[in-house]
């Protein structure tokens, strides 16, 4: 009975941490505002602005993003694979099967422009 108490306080000590000291949980999906250099784009569930301002729809997964590029665009086909919360690989011609030769972009999560 002398331990209850003692027992109960560090249950309740180490709940507290738990529940108000944990870090705020950051949504891990590709929604949102991705730049490259002077490059911006913003994904919405299975909308996009490409990087030349052309409203569109394309085929959204959680962690992944494709769409054919509309005519005026460079490119016919863009794939997109989230990495961590910040960054994103983009393949401006379609996910190359070598790699090594024809990289990915490399895009970074920003701020939503202001208008």
């Amino acid at each position: 009975m002398k331990f209850l108490i003692p027992i109960r306080l560090f249950a309740a000590a180490v709940g507290s941490v738990l529940m108000f000291g944990a870090p705020p949980a950051v949504a891990d999906a590709i929604d949102g505002n991705w730049c490259s250099g002077v490059k911006r784009m913003e994904i919405s569930g299975a909308k996009i602005v490409t990087p030349d301002g052309n409203s569109i729809e394309g085929v959204c997964g959680r962690h992944d993003f494709t769409y054919t590029v509309p005519a005026g665009e460079p490119g016919a086909r863009v794939d997109m694979d989230l990495i961590g919360n910040e960054d994103m690989r983009l393949w401006a011609n379609g996910r190359s099967p070598i790699p090594q030769i024809v990289g990915p972009q490399m895009w970074k999560r920003c701020a939503a422009p202001v208008s």
